[in-house]
């Protein structure tokens, strides 16, 4: 029997999230401008291209897909009113809502979503997010080259209002990942007419989104969200207007919070002792996790076992959590961050199950074996290393504290260098680094979103790690076990804790934000997955 999810559930969470959905005009005139904060400046708007949080906030901001995560991070129908699911689960009909609009007035249909999703999987756009589509139909041959056709990807307008996606396997992760940005739709006038420049300043994005972004050239610390008339869902938007500028300075943040210019800001150490007893004061958990990336394809000597061992049991995992960050973060026994998604085999968080006793640890006696040995097995005396880490004050921080552990090692010397997140983020990708301190981010709930990561041919496994039983195990999570949730997460297991004991990455923590959020802003998102904050439903009065 086909099955059919209709647009209730959002409508009700749009009055559980808004309190009051339709405010008066007197009430109206009580919401103020909120004043936000990034640690990192936009990279780009154009959603087929970015793979970084602070842009993803932003396009949230600006943007609608299919579905949208309410306040509990689960999806509910967004842009579209209702689905319809064939029985072998592999066709998707979805029925768009009716008189959708553009920002600039123009009719938003099915047809947007072909394109957006069209333009996103064809290997001339070069995006690092189509990895995504992979189980639509046509997708992985699409972005490969072998099919040069873009109307054999599984998803059609059949008419102005309503759309259909056909899979090639099913998808448990489906819902989940279509309120992502590379999934929203885009507008191919606007998009052709702008060229190059689409999603490069604000001029050259179009909302379908709660707001509308103004005042970015592309290198500027702030821009400005002014709602969007023409949004659908209009009415469940209170604010006029927010206010998101870049700060990385945390000193910076905290004073401009204090003096009142700013009514959010992330805190370092210091300032959460100082701040820990204001009602101000929040820690958001994320799913989110820390890691150390070694280049094995530019610098062999990384290909070493031995020596990735040494350089992750030389780090004091507890130490760097509760003294040189915030004290909000956890150390970090797996790749996949903790309080991700549940083991239907253990019932237990799967990090928790997953975890290699003794894999991902500290213990600085068996580092400085493991480098000894890694060392005379590469034929060098010593092992001079370069970090590449953000700009921040916490990346800096924590750059340091691990020169400073690695350094502990007989015959390792190491340097750091320090760039703003743009340019490390684009250093990783083109694989000009010789070790770098990543995070990563769940986009949506399932192990698949880190795991799939490392997977030999990924395009963000930046630092070339390779391993058939890792691969297998992916493939087999994808294919063949796809449809029992048991199997699918032993193959998860699998892959995890080969990438524990491989050394694939090196786990530093799982990240929590301590923060301060001004008490009169309310109904800020907090995702622990995909975009770290959702304001459609904020206000501040």
């Amino acid at each position: 029997m086909n099955k059919v999810v209709k647009g209730a559930a959002l409508a009700s969470a749009s009055l559980i999230l808004g309190s009051i959905v339709v405010p008066t005009a007197t009430q109206a005139a009580t919401y103020k401008t909120i004043n936000w904060t990034e640690t990192a400046q936009l990279g780009t708007m154009d959603q087929a291209k970015s793979s970084a949080a602070v842009d993803f906030d932003a396009m949230q901001a600006i943007g609608d897909g299919l579905y949208r995560n309410d306040k509990n991070s689960t999806p509910q129908l967004a842009l579209a009113e209702s689905v319809e699911k064939s029985d072998d689960g592999l066709t998707y009909t979805f029925k768009l809502r009716p008189n959708l609009k553009w920002s600039n007035g123009d009719a938003l249909t099915a047809n947007d979503f072909v394109y957006g999703w069209q333009r996103t999987n064809n290997p001339k756009t070069a995006s690092t997010y189509a990895y995504l589509f992979s189980g639509i139909k046509g997708a992985d041959d699409i972005q490969s080259g072998k099919d040069k056709n873009l109307d054999d990807l599984g998803v059609k307008a059949l008419d102005d209002t309503t759309l259909e996606v056909t899979l090639d396997k099913p998808m448990p992760q489906l819902e989940s990942i279509l309120t992502m940005a590379p999934f929203f739709p885009q507008n191919k006038a606007f998009v052709e007419k702008a060229g190059s420049k689409y999603g490069t300043t604000s001029k050259y994005t179009l909302s379908s989104g709660p707001f509308v972004m103004k005042g970015w050239n592309g290198s500027n610390n702030k821009y400005t969200l002014v709602k969007n008339k023409q949004y659908w869902d209009a009415k469940a938007v209170k604010t006029p207007k927010i206010v998101v500028q870049a700060i990385k300075d945390q000193n910076t943040g905290y004073n401009l919070y204090k003096a009142g210019s700013v009514d959010f800001t992330n805190l370092s150490p210091d300032q959460v002792t100082a701040s820990k007893n204001s009602k101000a004061y929040k820690v958001i958990p994320s799913a989110t996790t820390a890691y150390v990336e070694f280049n094995q394809k530019n610098y062999p000597v990384y290909q070493n076992l031995k020596i990735r061992q040494a350089m992750s049991y030389a780090i004091d995992r507890k130490t760097l959590a509760n003294k040189i960050l915030t004290g909000t973060a956890t150390p970090a026994t797996t790749f996949t961050a903790a309080k991700l998604a549940k083991d239907p085999n253990t019932g237990e968080d799967f990090a928790k199950s997953a975890a290699v006793p003794g894999a991902i640890a500290y213990d600085k006696t068996k580092a400085k074996q493991l480098m000894k040995e890694g060392l005379k097995e590469t034929g060098k005396k010593k092992l001079a290393v370069q970090l590449l880490a953000d700009d921040t004050d916490a990346s800096k921080r924590m750059a340091q504290f691990i020169q400073a552990q690695w350094q502990k090692m007989d015959n390792v010397k190491v340097t750091i260098k320090v760039v703003p997140f743009k340019q490390r983020l684009a250093l990783s990708e083109a694989k000009k680094f010789q070790v770098v301190i990543d995070r990563w981010g769940a986009d949506y709930a399932d192990p698949s979103s880190f795991l799939d990561l490392a997977t030999t041919n990924s395009d963000f496994n930046y630092g070339s790690w390779s391993d058939q039983t890792y691969d297998d195990a992916v493939n087999a999570a994808k294919t063949t076990d796809v449809n029992d949730p048991n199997k699918r997460y032993e193959d998860y297991k699998t892959a995890e804790q080969q990438i524990e004991k491989q050394v694939g990455v090196a786990p530093l923590y799982y990240q929590s934000s301590a923060t301060l959020m001004r008490p009169s802003v309310k109904n800020v998102v907090l995702n622990p997955v995909g975009s770290p904050y959702d304001w459609k439903w904020a206000y501040k009065k």
